[in-house]
């Protein structure tokens, strides 16, 4: 079966191949070449991962899933699923869909998918090569206050001490959801907006209401999602989802992520806040390295 709500409430992602401002505080992404402006083999592989497709399958909920083991019997075909795309948009897609909150442990269809992801990704690199795909939404994820959300998907060896490399990078940005990102609670902050901006893009309400008509293993798997977003950000996300959609059960996460960045509003630091304000979720970096045997 192809799509999928996962692959819709994601949103569309798409290569941007000369990105000038980049996800995060990454140290390789901060010393690479953009791709356009790199000639080296890795200029060249950046720009095969931006522009091969590739069909990744993967199951929507695991066997043993709805039943609360796991008897490694064979997915129903309902939970099978096969999404097309760049190697560039898999890899953005699995950065973000198996982004953890306070290091909690993604959904199984996220793992699921992002192995599948990492093979697909490994079989297309030719030797001596290292991709890495970061996903940061909030720059004060570096520090040591408020909870982290953050993913990083790697593919391929470290380069030797003693190699000379090469690296290349570009972004891939998220599409933008229909979800107001200027009202609503916790909005009317920067650090609020941008953990707003941060569960639209985990969870494009427009997109999962629309998709999740029709198809119950894929309803599902967004739940159980919600669920561990929920409990990581200590609210009950599924209860909010249930009696009002995603919009309700987005606000809810978006006010309780707001929270953990800058505890007591009424004594969060103007320092705190401003390392947030520059935190951009609509993008995921993608750095390739190469060297020399």
């Amino acid at each position: 079966m192809t799509g999928s709500l996962l692959d819709v409430c994601l949103a569309l992602l798409l290569i941007s191949a000369a990105a000038g401002t980049l996800v995060g505080a990454d140290a390789e992404a901060a010393t690479a070449d953009d791709i356009g402006a790199s000639s080296s083999r890795a200029g060249e592989t950046a720009e095969t991962l931006a522009a091969s497709t590739a069909a990744v399958e993967y199951t929507v909920v695991p066997a043993g899933e709805r039943t609360g083991t796991d008897d490694g019997a064979t997915p129903s075909p309902e939970a099978q699923r096969v999404a097309h795309a760049t190697l560039a948009e898999h890899l953005a897609r699995a950065a973000v869909r198996s982004a953890t909150f306070e290091d909690a442990t993604p959904s199984p269809t996220a793992a699921d998918y992002r192995r599948s992801v990492r093979r697909t990704v490994a079989d297309a690199l030719g030797s001596n090569t290292r991709v890495r795909a970061v996903w940061r939404p909030l720059p004060c994820d570096d520090s040591d206050e408020g909870s982290r959300v953050t993913e990083v998907i790697r593919v391929g060896p470290r380069p030797p001490p003693a190699a000379t490399v090469h690296a290349a990078r570009f972004a891939v940005p998220v599409a933008p959801s229909s979800e107001s990102l200027t009202s609503g609670d916790g909005d009317a902050t920067r650090v609020g907006s941008a953990a707003a901006r941060t569960i639209a893009v985990l969870f494009p309400p427009d997109r999962i209401a629309a998709a999740a008509r029709g198809d119950p293993a894929a309803a599902t798997a967004v739940t159980d999602r919600y669920r561990r977003a929920g409990e990581a950000l200590g609210v009950d996300a599924v209860d909010a989802l249930k009696r009002g959609g995603p919009r309700e059960a987005n606000r809810a996460l978006a006010t309780a992520l707001a929270d953990r960045y800058v505890g007591d509003s009424s004594s969060a630091s103007n320092e705190t806040a401003d390392a947030c304000r520059t935190g951009d979720p609509d993008r995921v970096t993608v750095v390739v390295r190469t060297w020399s045997a």
